[in-house]
Order: C-alpha cells, then structure tokens, then sequence
C-alpha cells in the first residue's frame, strides 16, 4: 500500500477509533447518571476491603480476589444494598459475576438456596425443604426457621420474574448471584429480592443470631488461615533448593490447622545460561538466557518426630511392597523401616489411600511434604485434612514403639472409610 493510499486510511481508522471512544464515554455518562437519579452511589474501581464483610462462598476462596463497579443505595422498601462484579482469578475455583448483597435484620449463620446446582466450594449437608431448590445448612431447624413459607413464597416471585435463584446468607447479607447491569432490570431485581429479605421472620431466627465475623481476607470453612503472602524463611524451612538466584516466595498461607501447622506457598528463582550460535558465515555468537522457575510447595509440620516414609513420593528408604496387588500397583511406598511401613498402612489405611488418591506424600522428621502441582485453597485444604486423617489411623502400639504421645486428631473430614483415633489398631 502506497504512502499516498496509507495515510488516508490511517486518519479513517483513528476517526472511528475516537467516535468509538465517545460513544463508549456517551454511554457510561449515561449510566452512572441513571444509577445517581435513582438515588444510588456508584463507584468504578472499589478497593477488595469494601466486600471483605463477606465470608461464604463464592467469597472465601481463591487467593487472587477482586471486586469492580461498586453500587450502594436503599430499596424502596428501606432494605440497604451493595451490587458489585466480583471475581477470583486464581488460586480457586473460577468466578467472576455480579453480585447483590441486601441487609438481613440479623446476623445468621450460612445457608444456601438455589434452583439449580451447589455452589463450588459450600461444605454443608443438604436440607429437605422444598423439592424445586437445593438447601444446604448446618442446622435444619435454622433453615427451616428462616426459610418459612413466606420466604420460600418471595423466593418463588423472585425466580418466576425470571431472576436467577441463587441466594445464600452470608453474616447479615442476603446474597444473590446473577444481578443485572442495565439500571432499570436491576431495580426491579433489588426489589423483588429485598421482598425475600423483608419476608424474613426476625423472631423466628434469633435463637440462631451470633456477633458479626470481622472484616477480613478469610478462607471459608478454614479460620485458623492467613495469606502471609511472602516469608522467604519458608525457603530453608522447607529445604528448597538455593541454586541460582533471586528466590522468592509468594502467596504463602499458613494456618494452624488443629495443631498440625499448614503451609502452602509458590517458591520462584531463576538460572542462567549461555547460548552459542553460528551464523551463516561461521562467527559464532554468545548470549546469556535467563530462564525463570516455579515451585508449588504444600506441607504439613509435626509436633514430633516421624521416621522416613514416602508414599509415591520416591526420596529413599527402600522401596516396600504390601500383599495387596492393587495397592502396590497403585502406589510405590519407600521407608527406612519395612517393618514401620507394614504397622502404618495396614489395610485399612490402604483402603483410605485408594479412596482419596493423595498426591505423593514425603514424610520425614517434623516434615509432611506433599508434591503438589498447584497451589489453590482446595489442594491445601486436601493436604491440611489428609495430614489428620492419615495419622489418626496409625496404631497406637506405633506410638508407643516410637515413644510419642500424639496430638488429638480432629474429626475425618476426607471420603473414604473412617478408622478411630491413635488407639486403633489394624
């Protein structure tokens, strides 16, 4: 293409460029102008801390988390209300919606009511409340208190305006996933949803009222975790390598975990390295390459001392086999005692190894090394229980060989079939 053709044609594009680009601003003008007539504060880019008064899922999981296009206002029937788009980028399970979140008259525990699937990463058992929805509560007598037939009634508005119905209780929020954007369709929304609100019974539900969770950036289901972030300690702790430079640790989270402590964390370094190469005419040429590594790190730490023991975790010892062919062919157990692997993973070990197909497992000392390939609240979590599980069924005659006296391991809380505590024996 000719300059004289070029430059005609560059000038079009940039026009349509700018005309697109007023439109768009035209647009916006126009609706935040009719977010504002309604009354309704509006705000582009919230800061994550606004929303972190939520604490249930979809909140709660992930550990990259953002919030955008902030709305606040009051129903007309007096019930105070946030719409907002949230997301989880990563370190979780996917999300990115709007979301609306109303004042409930108290604070109450979590429950969830939809007229579809669960939502990812809810924990509780299902309520039998209404064949059209799926409940899930901790205490059916509460669902059945706060979800009475005027709610379930408001509920059913809701969804035949052809809202979706997905609603939990979050603390003092009434949240719903799915909100519109065009201002007109989320009034009629809001109101149809704060009809659900109002049509709670406050009398009803206050035997189940509780003080309000502080603000924070919390993992549901998981109290005891922190996003420290980044402790480059973790680095020698875990016996990571050293060889090359610049190593960082990012993302970490560590939690108590019923008193075996958990951590997870991304471990980052680089290497260098030279290339040669030879041109077509035989001069040869060098260049130094970075390359940049990474490292999902889980583990798991002991109040005592564990002898050396993998399970597909490779790492020494000497490989042991067991009479159970499928378990062999499934995994490969190394220890430096065939006996001390025959007293742990006795049979009903290895049927809870086959059920819950953990990642390989390095213990050793005060170290339960998981070898993971991603780092999210899931896998972490899986790690943090399996640790409880996987040690409340060692025998106790293993304690008492070792001279260890165990902690109290908590409730199983990973499938597969249930053994007692330290006291059982195969």
């Amino acid at each position: 293409m000719t300059g004289d053709v070029l430059g005609p044609v560059l000038i079009g594009l940039l026009v349509v460029g700018v005309a697109v680009g007023v439109v768009l601003l035209v647009r916006r003008h126009r609706y935040v102008a009719s977010l504002r007539e309604r009354g309704w504060s509006f705000e582009t880019a919230p800061a994550l801390e606004s929303v972190l008064d939520h604490h249930a899922p979809p909140f709660g999981l992930g550990l990259v988390r953002a919030v955008d296009e902030g709305i606040a206002g009051t129903t007309r029937g007096g019930v105070p209300f946030r719409v907002f788009e949230y997301e989880v980028k990563s370190g979780g399970p996917r999300f990115d919606a709007r979301l609306a979140s109303l004042r409930l008259p108290a604070t109450l525990p979590d429950l969830f009511v939809s007229a579809g699937g669960v939502r990812e990463g809810v924990r509780l058992p299902a309520v039998a409340l209404d064949p059209a929805l799926q409940v899930r509560a901790g205490d059916p007598a509460y669902a059945r208190a706060l979800l009475s037939p005027a709610v379930l009634a408001a509920l059913a508005a809701f969804g035949q305006a052809g809202h979706p119905v997905d609603v939990s209780v979050d603390g003092a929020q009434l949240v719903a996933i799915g909100a519109p954007k065009d201002p007109d369709v989320l009034d009629a929304y809001l109101e149809a949803l704060a009809a659900v609100v109002l049509a709670v019974d406050a009398s009803a539900v206050a035997p189940w009222s509780q003080p309000p969770a502080a603000p924070g950036f919390t993992f549901y289901g998981r109290p005891d975790w922190v996003l420290v972030g980044s402790d480059d300690t973790a680095i020698a702790r875990f016996g990571l390598t050293t060889a090359g430079f610049g190593h960082s640790t990012e993302q970490l989270v560590r939690g108590d975990n019923g008193g075996l402590p958990v951590e997870g964390l991304v471990h980052q370094w680089k290497t260098q390295r030279t290339e040669t190469s030879t041109d077509s005419q035989g001069r040869t040429q060098t260049r130094t390459v970075t390359d940049h590594h990474s490292e999902t790190v889980a583990g798991v730490w002991l109040p005592f001392a564990f002898p050396q023991l993998s399970i597909d975790g490779g790492w020494g010892g000497e490989r042991v086999t067991f009479e159970s062919e499928e378990f062999n062919d499934r995994f490969k157990v190394r220890s430096s005692s065939a006996k001390l692997a025959y007293d742990v993973i006795h049979p009903r070990t290895m049927e809870f190894l086959m059920a819950v197909a953990p990642p390989g497992i390095r213990i050793e000392g005060h170290l339960v090394r998981f070898l993971v390939s991603t780092h999210d609240t899931a896998t972490l979590g899986f790690c943090a229980d399996f640790a409880h599980d996987f040690f409340a069924r060692v025998p106790s005659f293993v304690w008492d060989d070792l001279g260890l006296r165990p902690p109290a391991f908590r409730a199983h809380a990973l499938a597969g079939p249930q053994a007692g505590g330290p006291s059982d024996v195969p």
